[in-house]
């Protein structure tokens, strides 16, 4: 083939191919069996080959597998000696990751620790901004954008999905017979806005947006409080103050804990933009980036399986 696979699927299938196990490996790589599975699955497609008979109890190498396991454990192992070469001076300094405000307080930040004990080598600072910082300042190593993909001239990486969908405390509905209401009952509350200020988009999702989607007028609809911080939506709707239209992501924590519900019917969900990484091309192969990218996919892939991320349909997507 004329160019390399993705070295996590080779990373995946070595470790697997050394264990004959998905769970075995994914417990080595700090990451989930699905998220092994994938990358295989990944690494089969992209080498048009099939490295492992998969049985109902166990898991064994092909022909091909037995092939290329040594080959690709040896060429790690040089991996390795290659990295632990490189001068130290590329550790220097903090990893300097920008983001938005609502993606670094309600995702990134609670899974941060995870990073540097993986990689205690590398010092970590999130800049939470939501005006845009140039990657090709020497105060950025790296972006996570929330946009479209259009990032032509940088090295970027899709890294997750984000849907939104109406959230509020549960004991908002506690005056309810069902704690899943009808779109028209939302009309019922006080409806909280999230209003992005920067670099508005006439595709951000809005509450008008998600009552045509659910086929319910929203002239009676009672705006009651508007923000720019998705954090400051999320608390009011925790105060009880109102129902919040918000990104999954942002609210996964609290969905997760039952402070907040998705009080109707979860088919009613709106596509927002996606997240991507993004730094620049001649930088994407340093130790420090790469290895940031790998930790923040392998979390991506971690979220996916949470019941958050499954609350909703998505496979559209």
């Amino acid at each position: 083939m004329d160019r390399l696979p993705q070295l996590r699927g080779v990373q995946a299938f070595v470790v697997a191919a050394k264990h004959l196990s998905f769970k075995k490996a994914a417990d080595e790589l700090n990451v989930t069996p699905t998220a092994i599975s994938h990358n295989i699955k990944s690494l089969e497609e992209e080498l048009g080959v099939k490295l492992f008979n998969r049985l109902t109890r166990s898991l064994s190498l092909t022909n091909e597998g037995k092939v290329f396991a040594p080959l690709a454990s040896e060429a790690f192992l040089k991996l390795h000696e290659a990295v632990n070469a490189l001068s130290v001076s590329e550790s220097e300094g903090p990893l300097i990751v920008t983001t938005t405000k609502s993606f670094a307080t309600n995702w990134l930040s609670k899974r941060a620790h995870r990073f540097r004990s993986q990689y205690p080598q590398y010092s970590l600072k999130i800049d939470a901004s939501d005006s845009v910082k140039e990657i090709t300042s020497n105060n950025v190593d790296i972006a996570i954008r929330h946009g479209k993909g259009n990032y032509d001239g940088s090295h970027f990486v899709w890294v997750l999905n984000n849907f939104v969908v109406p959230v509020c405390s549960p004991k908002l509905l506690e005056h309810k017979e069902s704690k899943k209401l009808k779109p028209e009952e939302l009309l019922e509350f006080p409806l909280i806005v999230y209003e992005w200020t920067e670099n508005q988009d006439p595709d951000d999702p809005t509450w008008e947006m998600w009552f045509d989607l659910s086929g319910t007028s929203s002239k009676k609809a009672n705006y009651a409080e508007t923000y720019s911080d998705e954090y400051i939506c999320l608390q009011a709707a925790l105060d009880c103050r109102g129902v919040a239209l918000c990104s999954t992501l942002s609210a996964s924590s609290y969905l997760e804990s039952g402070a907040l519900v998705v009080p109707t019917n979860v088919d009613y969900f709106l596509k927002d933009k996606s997240y991507y990484l993004v730094c620049e091309k001649s930088h994407s192969s340093k130790h420090k980036i790469v290895a940031f990218q790998d930790w923040l996919l392998d979390e991506a892939d971690r979220y996916r399986d949470t019941p958050t991320a499954s609350l909703i349909n998505t496979d559209s997507y």
